[in-house]
């Protein structure tokens, strides 16, 4: 009996570590799931991965305290990795905030189920195509091969807190702007040179209402700018998920 309690405890840990991840992952943690189809896909990957951890063995404190400290530790690891891969996402969307803002979207925004924030309306149509870009080349195997690695690198009880990490996520997030200015800039050119020549044509032809004829032509040039650049958006998105996969490791690492 003591043995299979044992086993429980360790199961739990990996739970722990799993379901933080995925609570906190874009993908596999979006609001519009069903709240048990989460559980359960957490549930699933724990018992893919327990065998794994369970044949190295680990000695599950008799205390209640240090138990609960070190299932606390495996859900901050869990949420770190998380947060990881949603910094990505975090950078699209706010791509696409910048270019919906040029265009003349700013004042439509909806509401994204999965922060419950107004984003604009380009944004949610970024986050939406690159949640696709990421299923169809497989960008979230390589997420659950991560969260798998981890438990190579950091055996159960083995997670540290260093200042290494906080120093990692830092610089991960100043990555953010970097990758919304490269998604963004082909239409914010395009936009500006619009601008440019509608200044001109403002100063050449004064009777001209600019502005009534500026307004659809930026949208209609911002639209045709987003459909031309997503190839350059596809290759774009799997660089950043290899720098992702890349930042991921050095995650781990700095855990054990």
């Amino acid at each position: 009996m003591a043995y299979w309690l044992d086993q429980f405890h360790i199961f739990l840990l990996v739970l722990a570590r799993v379901s933080a991840l995925l609570t906190v992952a874009p993908i596999f943690g979006h609001r519009m799931y069903l709240g048990r189809a989460k559980i359960g896909l957490a549930i699933m990957i724990s018992f893919v991965a327990f065998p794994l951890v369970a044949e190295r063995g680990l000695d599950v404190p008799e205390a209640l305290i240090p138990y609960v400290m070190m299932v606390l530790a495996e859900i901050v690891m869990g949420m770190v990795l998380g947060f990881s891969v949603l910094l990505l996402f975090i950078g699209i969307q706010f791509a696409g905030q910048l270019a919906g803002l040029q265009m003349g979207f700013g004042i439509v925004n909806v509401i994204d189920p999965n922060s419950s924030e107004q984003i604009s309306i380009i944004g949610q149509f970024l986050n939406i195509m690159a949640i696709l870009i990421v299923l169809t080349i497989d960008g979230h195997h390589l997420i659950l091969q991560g969260l798998l690695h981890s438990f190579d690198v950091v055996p159960l009880g083995g997670v540290e807190l260093k200042e290494e990490i906080i120093e990692k996520i830092i610089v991960m997030t100043n990555e953010v702007f970097v990758i919304a200015i490269k998604i963004s800039t082909p239409i914010l050119i395009s936009l500006f040179l619009i601008s440019v020549a509608m200044g001109v044509l403002a100063r050449t032809v004064p009777q001209m209402n600019v502005f009534m004829i500026g307004f659809p032509v930026q949208m209609g040039v911002g639209l045709a700018i987003l459909m031309v650049m997503m190839p350059l958006f596809y290759l774009l998105l799997t660089k950043s998920l290899g720098d992702l996969q890349r930042d991921m490791m050095v995650l781990i690492d700095f855990f054990a």
